[in-house]
This record gives structure tokens, sequence and C-alpha cells, in this order.
């Protein structure tokens, strides 16, 4: 009988070793985190949000703008072309809570400021 035949019958046996092995795995992706100077690059010109900007925020989020205009980082090549350079992590670190959804339905609302016209 193979030697995976013991530890298959045996449930408590199986889940002791399932921990530990998830457990190393655990470890092995999260504590290098920790030696990082930083996960998230350096971007010029960022600076925290000013009180209006906040206002500003506070309402792209209570009308649930988000929803189609995720900050989500998307670097595909047709969304590229259709709404401009994609968001980078480093543009959203002041964010709390964050709001990068699951789909970007329209363009990243950060990109659309200086396109138009105030007219």
């Amino acid at each position: 009988m193979p030697s995976h035949g013991r530890i298959e019958r045996h449930s408590t046996l199986l889940l002791v070793l399932v921990l530990i092995v998830v457990s190393i795995g655990g470890l092995v992706e999260i504590v290098p985190l920790f030696y990082l100077e930083s996960t998230i690059e350096k971007v010029r010109g960022m600076r925290p949000y000013s009180p209006l900007e906040l206002a500003g925020r506070n309402i792209y989020i209570r009308e649930g703008c988000y929803n189609c205009h995720s900050q989500m980082i998307r670097s595909l090549r047709d969304e590229v072309e259709r709404y401009g350079h994609y968001s980078l992590a480093a543009e959203s670190m002041y964010d709390h809570p964050f709001q990068w959804g699951s789909k970007r339905t329209g363009p990243d609302l950060a990109r659309v400021g200086g396109r138009y016209s105030d007219e």
C-alpha cells in the first residue's frame, strides 16, 4: 500500500498535515512583505487630498460612481486605447477605503479631468 494511504484513511492526520502545508505556504507568501521597504512604487506629485477633493470623493462614493468608473488597474490594450492610460496603485495610496471595482464600464474619472473644457 502506498504511504499516502495511511494519511487518507485518518482524517485527523490529513487535517493536521493540510494545516501545516497551508501555514508554510502562507508564511512563504506573507513574510517577504515585511522586509520590503514599500509595496507601492512612488509616483511624483502624489499628495494627500485637499478638503475640496475629499468632498468630491465623498460624492463619488455616495452616488455609486465607482460601480462603472472603478479605479481598477487594467493594462489591457483595448481598454488603454478606449479609456486612456490605466490607473497605478500609487495614485490611490491615499484612498481609504479603496474604490477598486471588479469591472470598469466607463473611463477612469481621474483621467477625464483635463480632457474636456469647463464649458
